[in-house]
Formats: structure tokens, C-alpha cells, sequence
């Protein structure tokens, strides 16, 4: 037995000194084959312009106590407009800001019968801060999804000049209303080709509205400096007991650019 073993141990040890001897064994490097993550903060910036149609209705309460009520409808001339958005990613975690701002003015006059006549001259401007932390659940060479959660703050501002039949002077309101909600949802992008893409975001939710929501999607062209993306965006508000507004909403196409660094 024991020459069997020893023979067959000297038998082995000849066989590595021949291989190491005649070959060379290659090891792969296991590292190598193995897709990279950078670390970087990835950065974009998007500027764009989006005038929005508004639907809902205002109702102002006057010092007699009575309500008398005016359509969004009037808000026919763009005063001011600021809005844009701002996304960091590093790995599978991101950041995204987006702000809008809009101050819109519009005149009123509601018969009431042949001669009496109600008049509004109003100046509204309405602010919108979206905040969302997001987290990268799919993610392949055509598509990617990350799950989003934020908050979102809804202030609306308004000066209104109201002519009543049977008031005078003018009464002059400036009413106001602050809402925050904390919302979720998803976002993402859907690559069609090597220019061609559609990213998307939909999100809801509730806090001191009864309930908000918000769906967008695009169109997005890539270029050598960055990309132009054509969108269709909708956002709503619901809250019931709220003298001012009571269901709001914001939709209509934009058109931005977006810089990445």
C-alpha cells in the first residue's frame, strides 16, 4: 500500500514539473469581466418652458360674508414664468428638483340681468417645488425605472380688484393658500434608438390636499451638447373645504433643453 501511494504521489509531482515545464497556464482575470460602476455624481440640468391651462374655479369670500366666484378661465396674459428642474444620480440613488412658477393676470365681467354687472380684475401666480429621492429598481440597455419619493409644495397668490352692483367702493381681496404633500411614484426612460428616447414620470399623492397627482412624458432627441425633449404634463389638486380652490389643475405641452455635466 505504501508503494502504491508513494508511486502514485511521485507520479503527480512528475506530471506538474512536465506541465510547468512544456505550458503556461492562464488565469482569467475574473475582475475584468465584470461591468464597472462609476462613482461619479452624474448631473442634469433642464430648462423649460411650459404655459399651462388652468381649470377650476376661485371663490372669494366678501366682507358682507357672502362668496361670489371667478373661472380660471379669465387668466388669459403671461406675466412672468420661471421654471426648471435639476437631477444628480450616483449608482443606483438620485435627486431630482423640479420648480415651476407662473404669474398670469385676466379681467372678468358676469351679467346679472340687463343692467347689474359683477367685474374681477385679478393677478394670480401660482409656485411649485417638487422634491424626490429615487432609488434604480430596473435598469437594462433599453430601459430603466427608479421608484421616487418626495414631497411637493403648492402655493397660489392672488389680487383681486372685484366691481359689485351693489357695493362700493371696489373691494380688494388678496387671498392665499399654502399646501404640502408628501407624494410617490416612478420615473424613467424608454431608448428607442441612439437619439431617440422617451423619459416619463408619474407620481401622487396626499397631506394637507385630499389629493394630488402628476403624469408626464416626452419626446427626447439627443444631440453632441445635450438633448431637447417635447413633453405632455398634467398635475391636479384636490381639497375640499378650502374657500379659495377647491379642484385645480395644470396641463399642456412644454418644450425644454436638457445639459448634462
Amino acid at each position: 500500500m505504501k508503494r502504491i501511494i508513494t508511486s502514485t504521489i511521485m507520479g503527480t509531482l512528475l506530471l506538474m514539473s512536465t506541465l510547468n515545464a512544456n505550458s503556461t497556464v492562464v488565469v482569467p482575470d475574473v475582475q475584468t469581466q465584470v461591468p464597472q460602476t462609476s462613482d461619479a455624481v452624474q448631473h442634469k440640468l433642464t430648462v423649460y418652458g411650459w404655459v399651462p391651462s388652468f381649470d377650476g374655479t376661485l371663490t372669494y369670500q366678501l366682507p358682507d360674508g357672502s362668496d361670489t366666484q371667478s373661472d380660471f378661465a379669465v387668466f388669459d396674459a403671461l406675466d412672468f414664468v420661471l421654471m426648471g428642474s435639476y437631477e444628480a444620480t450616483k449608482g443606483k440613488w438620485s435627486f431630482l428638483a423640479d420648480f415651476i412658477y407662473v404669474g398670469v393676470s385676466g379681467e372678468e365681467t358676469i351679467k346679472q340681468g340687463t343692467i347689474l354687472e359683477t367685474s374681477f380684475d385679478q393677478e394670480l401666480s401660482i409656485s411649485i417645488l417638487s422634491l424626490y429621492g429615487g432609488y434604480n429598481a430596473i435598469k437594462t440597455d433599453r430601459y430603466s425605472l427608479d421608484v421616487i419619493a418626495g414631497l411637493r409644495s403648492f402655493s397660489m397668490d392672488v389680487d383681486a380688484d372685484i366691481n359689485l352692483p351693489n357695493l362700493l367702493p371696489t373691494v380688494s381681496l388678496s387671498p392665499s393658500v399654502d399646501i404640502y404633500d408628501a407624494v410617490i411614484g416612478i420615473k424613467g426612460n424608454i431608448k428607442l434608438n441612439q437619439n431617440w428616447y422617451i423619459p416619463y414620470l408619474v407620481d401622487i399623492g396626499i397631506g394637507d390636499s385630499d389629493l394630488t397627482w402628476q403624469a408626464e412624458a416626452s419626446l427626447g432627441y439627443h444631440f453632441s451638447w445635450g438633448d431637447i425633449i417635447a413633453t405632455y404634463r398634467y398635475i391636479h389638486y384636490e381639497k375640499e373645504g378650502l374657500r379659495l380652490i377647491e379642484d385645480f389643475d395644470l396641463y399642456g405641452p412644454k418644450i425644454g433643453a436638457v445639459f448634462h455635466f
